[in-house]
């Protein structure tokens, strides 16, 4: 990089004729950008004055066109609108249509900066139909890759992924470099999925992309990312870390927005590990900088963060101050999502100091907000204070409306939740496969001309994966249909006939349709699970922890299902088992074992689990009253989609995942996992961890 801008600089110093010192100039302003935005942007008013001088109309378009980019990046909106304008203007008069798309594009990110999606999305798309009838496929992507980033700012996971996809296959398939930006936009999609390990890799692979090219600006959005997968999985030492690294990066370039953000997931990051000194400092800082940028929606949720410290400190009158303060400014501004953000803290407040009558007048300003907005979650969330509001009033009718309110909308969002991570999993799956099939045409042609056997094995085992992947999709597909034709016989059946049910009979179906919905849930989630595994993506972090506890845990979640089976469940426990393992994994694997057991026991019978020390390990047993296993079942026990020839007792559903997820989570962590049983007697299942030791 310094070397490319000392070449540049020489030639400048040396070149004669004014056209090309511009055209010279020009590149050295998009070359210092990622590294010195200020110094790019007074390179391009050079390049301004010195292309009116000499009527140069195309260097001077792309002069504000630079300063338009540098000034957008600098929070500067006002100037950067006033430049691209100016460029937009040359442009048309040139007729220069890639000239007017790359403008269009940089109107659009400044909207996308202001948080404006709507318009943002307008030009966007308007660029990218100008764009498609241009033989720039660099750009093409790039804008694609925009399009991505307003979708996902709307959490519009699957879009955003969608186009994201999108433009990662148009650079790939032109064999053009990926960008580091393109990679963080594809992390923080994962992000929001909550699939940390998947969003980590991108953020990695961004980092190490952006410190190759030197390219400080995303290598400080890459760091800054990383802090902020970190905090979510309260790893706070890590993420601040990062968040110093980041910090120091985007203050050196000038980039006041994103130094301001940095500030606040700093102060986010203190607040987690209960340093509200600290946070409120930090948070103090990003105050000042939207104020110094005039980022006023900034200003109104950093507002809003500070008092939510104060009140997490039990200063209320001080948690009070803020919060007013930021719901007059998100009023002055029209920003509703901090305006119901501040009702809904003020409720909370007035709740908590036991002022009822206040808080409820807080709390319906804060509904009839998110209702406006169609907010399910912020919605929920009001719900849910209410509820606590009302039943500390003794108004219990209230209380319960309320609760049951939030809790259906809670479902509803889990619902589309769930629709959408599979949806964005079925579309990495999409690319999965476009990248296999790339190695596997590569291979072909490898072989055809080498004759290599091992590369053809190697082309028959990728071959082999992806038979399998298309099989588990397959099966997966097909134990859907069942449960989705009842919902879709019982809506239909409420929704023709609605009148002629009685209350208790559409109670009955929507129960019916709830049960059908749970089995989906249970499928796709064991099917994510399988596949996290199967592609080495299962985030393990082997630990010290008491395998007690967990166990207990588990027993005590299954026992009310138990009981109402009468089934007894016996625990015997030593204390204190200290394993050194994956406690996540290791609860999955009792989850899926004990859940079984209460699945086929037979009601009136009981089921044993014991956990003691057996020498360097820690020995699980979960004994059941079953019908037992045959000698068939034995043989396929830990294979994927093997339904066993025993029947749940209660009419549960079985996946025939759980022993599969089971077998893998415990082999990957060094331990062992068996049954022994005899038919008609029941079945037991064992598994060893490793011990911790000190």
């Amino acid at each position: 990089m310094e070397d490319h801008i000392s070449s540049l600089e020489s030639k400048i110093s040396s070149a004669t004729d004014q056209k090309e010192k511009i055209n010279l100039k020009n590149l050295l302003a998009e070359s210092v950008r990622p590294v010195n935005i200020v110094q790019s942007l007074e390179i391009s008013n050079e390049v301004i004055e010195l292309g009116k001088e000499i009527s140069y109309p195309e260097g001077t378009a792309l002069g504000y066109r630079n300063a338009g980019i540098c000034s957008r990046l600098l929070s500067n909106f006002d100037e950067a609108f006033q430049y691209f304008e100016k460029a937009l203007e040359i442009y048309n008069e040139l007729n220069d249509s890639m000239g007017k798309a790359r403008v269009i594009n940089s109107i659009g990110n400044i909207y996308l900066n202001l948080s404006d999606y709507k318009y943002s999305l307008e030009y966007l798309h308007k660029c990218l139909k100008i764009v498609s009838g241009l033989n720039d496929k660099q750009f093409e992507a790039s804008v694609l890759s925009n399009i991505g980033l307003a979708y996902q700012e709307l959490d519009d996971y699957t879009s955003s992924l969608e186009y994201n996809l999108k433009s990662m296959q148009t650079y790939a398939n032109n064999n053009l470099d990926i960008p580091e930006s393109l990679l963080n936009n594809i992390g923080i999609v994962y992000q929001n999925l909550g699939d940390y390990t998947t969003s980590l890799e991108y953020f990695n692979s961004s980092l190490k992309l952006a410190e190759e090219k030197e390219n400080q600006l995303d290598k400080g959005f890459a760091l800054g990312n990383i802090s902020i997968v970190y905090s979510q999985m309260e790893n706070y030492a890590e993420a601040l870390n990062y968040l110093n690294k980041s910090l120091e990066i985007l203050h050196s370039l000038g980039n006041r927005a994103a130094e301001a953000n940095a500030h606040l997931n700093l102060g986010k990051a203190y607040r987690g590990l209960n340093n509200y000194d600290k946070a409120i400092e930090y948070e103090l800082n990003a105050l000042q900088i939207y104020e110094e940028i005039s980022d006023f929606s900034g200003k109104a949720s950093t507002l809003l963060l500070i008092g939510e410290i104060y009140f997490s400190m039990g200063n209320f009158d001080a948690a009070k101050e803020y919060y007013v303060n930021g719901l007059r400014l998100a009023q002055n501004i029209g920003d509703s999502i901090n305006e119901t953000q501040a009702y809904l803290q003020m409720g909370t407040l007035f709740a908590k100091t036991s002022n009822s009558a206040i808080a409820l007048d807080n709390l319906f300003r804060a509904l009839d907000l998110a209702q406006s907005r169609d907010s399910k979650k912020d919605i929920c969330k009001v719900h849910l204070v209410l509820y606590e509001v009302y039943k500390s009033t003794g108004n219990y009718e209230k209380a319960f409306e309320h609760h049951e309110k939030h809790f259906n909308i809670e479902k509803e969002i889990y619902n589309v939740e769930s629709d959408r991570k599979l949806k964005s999993h079925s579309i990495q799956f999409q690319l999965q496969n476009t990248e296999k099939e790339k190695k596997i045409a590569l291979q072909e042609k490898e072989i055809y001309r080498l004759k290599n056997v091992e590369l053809a094995e190697a082309n028959d085992s990728l071959i082999k994966s992806n038979e399998e992947k298309n099989e588990l999709m397959g099966i997966a597909a097909h134990d859907l249909r069942n449960p989705l034709s009842g919902i879709l016989s019982f809506s239909k059946k409420i929704r023709t006939n609605f009148d002629k049910y009685t209350k208790e009979q559409i109670s009955e179906m929507a129960y019916e349709m709830e049960i059908a919905s749970e089995k989906m849930f249970k499928l796709i989630a064991k099917v994510l699970d399988i596949n996290l595994l199967e592609s080495g993506k299962w985030n393990f972090t082997p630990a010290l922890f008491n395998a007690s506890e967990v166990l207990r845990k588990t027993v005590s979640v299954y026992k009310e299902h138990a009981e109402s089976k009468n089934i007894k469940i016996n625990l015997s426990c030593d204390d204190d088992l200290i394993a050194f393992a994956d406690s996540d994994a290791f609860g999955q694997i009792l989850d899926n074992l004990i859940s079984n057991a209460v699945k086929f026991t037979i009601p009136g019978k009981s089921i044993t689990v014991n956990a003691k020390r057996a020498g360097d390990f820690i020995r699980f047993e979960i004994k059941d009253e079953g019908p037992g296993l045959t000698e068939k079942d034995k043989q396929k026990l830990f294979g994927r989609f093997m339904r066993l020839s025993a029947q749940p007792t209660g009419n549960e559903s079985s996946t025939g995942l759980g022993l599969s997820i089971a077998k893998k989570l415990t082999s990957i962590m060094g331990g062992k996992i068996w049954c022994e049983s005899i038919l008609n007697e029941g079945a037991k299942f064992i598994v060893e961890i490793p011990l911790g030791k000190a």
